[in-house]
């Protein structure tokens, strides 16, 4: 059995792709295993939307522009840019970044992947849980694309808002209404183009975690 750790470690979001298309073996498995996911009380209330047609991605990509740009600005009003890249120390690049942040480009990559999976919750199926259940199905699509040696990215923000949601189901032709279905992210798929040597790093387990209550940091004996 393949060392799962290894895989989790090794990932990383991608967002820049190769125009090869993703053949139907490999994309049929990466839907299996977001089949497989756990689910509360098994209500499997995932549904799936495969999209190849470049015109489709095109305006989820726009979509994903606008409603990032929107978003970057707004925490950009509350100080929340400026400190998150304050490590930048050149003012010149730091201002250049932060540029192309507000526009919105850095999530408009959908239009560039050949292939976007919408990742939907029926609300008539375990509503409560639709969005643990359906994060866990992200979780799986994610490990078998790359573990595949396909690259992907998880894209939640742009249908983050009620209204943006709702445009991105007029995309896709989802349903409104009673029993309606909740959006909760599309993950762009497809060959990497670039080659990030590492993920970002992540913080110290020490950090995270305590034992039997809540700020002890010290593990006991064992035994």
């Amino acid at each position: 059995m393949a060392d799962i750790l290894e895989v989790l470690t090794s990932r990383k979001s991608i967002r820049r792709y190769k125009p090869d298309p993703v053949p139907d073996e490999l994309l049929d498995r990466i839907l299996e295993a977001a089949r497989w996911a756990p689910t509360g009380e098994n209500y499997q209330p995932w549904r799936f939307i495969v999209v190849r047609d470049q015109e489709t991605r095109s305006k989820i990509g726009e979509l994903a522009r606008i409603g990032s740009g929107s978003r970057m600005t707004a925490w950009h009003c509350l100080g929340h840019m400026q400190e998150r890249f304050a490590g930048i120390a050149d003012p010149v690049k730091r201002a250049s970044v932060l540029r192309f942040m507000y526009s919105g480009e850095v999530s408009e990559f959908a239009k560039n992947s050949p292939v976007v999976i919408a990742v939907i919750g029926s609300l008539r199926e375990g509503s409560v849980d639709v969005p643990y259940d359906l994060s866990a199905a992200v979780e799986n699509i994610l490990l078998e694309a790359h573990s595949l040696g396909l690259g992907a990215c998880w894209v939640h923000g742009p249908v983050a808002s009620t209204r943006d949601a709702k445009k991105f189901k007029d995309i896709l032709g989802i349903p409104i209404g009673m029993g309606d279905y909740k959006v909760i992210a599309y993950v762009s798929i497809g060959w990497p183009a670039e080659q990030r040597k590492h993920p970002r790093p992540k913080k110290n387990l020490e950090e995270l975690v305590y034992w039997e209550k809540f700020g002890q940091t010290e593990r006991p004996r064992n035994g």
